[in-house]
């Protein structure tokens, strides 16, 4: 995630962010049943960035906007803003070829999203006029077990 790392506390991640854009990171703010106030979502509009943090404050996942965010790459294969068909033939092509005996390497979402678990990678998707384009959505290996229900909703919404 180039400078980014997951762990990273909100004021980390802003203190990175600050060397990519003038844009500050607007918080959505939790409250907790024991009183604490965690900042769980934070937002960069105009870069087209949602950081979602843990509950103790850690990144454990980004969504990246496929209209306005940073191109993001895996394996030098662009993955922001893209036909969706075409970055899921390269996610099938690589599962395929570099874990041929893994089952579970390569799969969807119940939406029909895809996913590579080695990766940390889902690759949704959101609408550009009359036509979808992919928007990334990159977790932490603790994720895994249960990416849908571990980072908030915002980061599986398509619109």
């Amino acid at each position: 995630m180039g400078p980014l790392r997951f762990g990273m506390n909100p004021d980390e991640v802003s203190a990175v962010l600050a060397d990519m854009t003038a844009e500050a990171q607007q918080f959505v703010i939790t409250h907790c049943r024991d009183g604490r106030q965690v900042r769980e979502v934070g937002r960069c509009w105009k870069s087209g960035l949602f950081l979602f943090y843990s509950r103790d404050e850690r990144l454990q996942g980004l969504a990246v906007d496929g209209l306005r965010g940073p191109q993001v790459l895996a394996e030098g294969v662009p993955l922001t803003g893209r036909v969706p068909s075409e970055v899921e033939r390269w996610m099938t092509a690589r599962a395929a070829e570099r874990f041929p005996e893994d089952d579970f390497e390569f799969g969807y979402l119940g939406t029909g999203i895809p996913c590579s678990w080695s990766l940390g990678l889902v690759v949704s998707v959101q609408r550009m006029a009359d036509h979808l384009v992919t928007r990334p959505v990159i977790f932490a290996e603790h994720v895994l077990d249960d990416p849908r229900h571990t980072l908030p909703q915002e980061a599986w919404t398509i619109y």
